[in-house]
């Protein structure tokens, strides 16, 4: 018989912001999982994916679960990647303040009441509404003990493609974990803003996957794997190509297209056709990011390439690398 899932509230004080976290205990001594979603409150597919877990049994063999469907609240309530009060990115302020802004303070109050108590980290994201993603399992791949245990934890969720980056800027769940010894992968879609079925089976599917990988789940009948297509480079969509003029975006390549430096990916438009800037891409590999909302302003990130996976790094994630997956 499933045991039951248990649901209960964490606080940063009386009037600060809180979290509800939905927890599945098996009774049997294993590893505690934490899954997030929300961290960014426009990116719904994340929070619906989280959600139907905690609305199905789970024969959970060991260990226990912690998940959050909507992690910034008040970001959910805006429909906005960022805190409404203070403007800042969940994401990017952690382990956040215990006497900062809101979003600071319940970036605190994740680290010391879900991150320090885990074992592994599910951070569920989604492309952005303006900007497509492909379907992806990343985690960070510098060497460390953690990071290269998330590695094979990023393979076991069996998306299409797995990003690994040897380094990500501060501020992120993924690099709180690693500091503290805890493996850590997210996952990326497209179609952000919307909630599409394939995603959101995905989502769940690739989390059962992992806890399977976790022995914390009977396994499934094997299926015919898909051998990802590995990238490795920095995750850092904020630092991609950018729109120098103002206008409208009109992209000349699709999602996961392979391009050569100095490729042309897109360009950006008056309203009479006129091409203001021709963007191209900065260096070979995969288009992983590609702009989706046709208005830009001089700064926005337009279009995003990263490379294949060498395939030595010298990481012990080496071994790791399947037949074909460097392509």
């Amino acid at each position: 018989m499933s045991a039951a899932w248990r649901e209960h509230r964490l606080r940063t004080g009386p009037r600060g912001p809180g979290l509800d976290v939905h927890e599945l205990d098996s009774g049997v001594p294993g590893p505690t999982v934490v899954i997030l979603g929300g961290v960014h409150g426009n990116e719904v597919g994340g929070i619906v994916a989280a959600g139907r877990l905690t609305r199905k049994p789970l024969p959970l063999r060991a260990g226990r679960l912690r998940v959050v469907p909507v992690t910034h609240e008040a970001a959910y309530q805006a429909d906005s990647r960022v805190g409404p009060g203070d403007g800042l990115n969940l994401a990017r302020v952690f382990p956040g303040r215990a006497d900062g802004s809101d979003t600071e303070r319940l970036a605190h109050l994740v680290t010391e009441r879900l991150l320090r108590t885990a074992d592994v980290l599910i951070d569920l994201h989604t492309s952005s509404p303006e900007t497509e993603m492909p379907l992806f399992a990343g985690c960070l791949d510098d060497g460390s003990e953690a990071a290269s245990r998330a590695v094979g934890l990023a393979v076991a969720f069996g998306a299409p493609v797995v990003w690994t980056h040897g380094s990500l800027g501060p501020g992120r769940t993924l690099t709180v974990a690693r500091d503290l010894g805890i493996p850590a992968i997210y996952a990326e879609s497209p179609m952000g803003g919307v909630l599409d079925d394939r995603n959101l089976d995905a989502y769940v599917s690739g989390v059962r996957r992992v806890l399977a990988d976790l022995a914390m789940l009977p396994a499934r009948p094997a299926r015919t794997a898909t051998v990802p297509v590995w990238l490795h480079g920095d995750g850092d969509v904020d630092m991609f190509s950018q729109a120098t003029a103002g206008g409208m975006f009109h992209a000349e390549v699709a999602l996961m297209d392979r391009v050569q430096a100095g490729q042309p990916v897109g360009t950006v438009v008056d309203p009479q056709a006129r091409v203001l800037q021709h963007i191209l891409a900065t260096a070979a590999g995969h288009v992983v990011t590609l702009r989706r909302r046709a208005h830009v302003h001089p700064g926005t990130p337009v279009a995003g390439i990263a490379a294949t996976r060498p395939a030595s790094l010298g990481l012990p994630s080496d071994a790791l690398v399947p037949s074909g997956a460097l392509r």
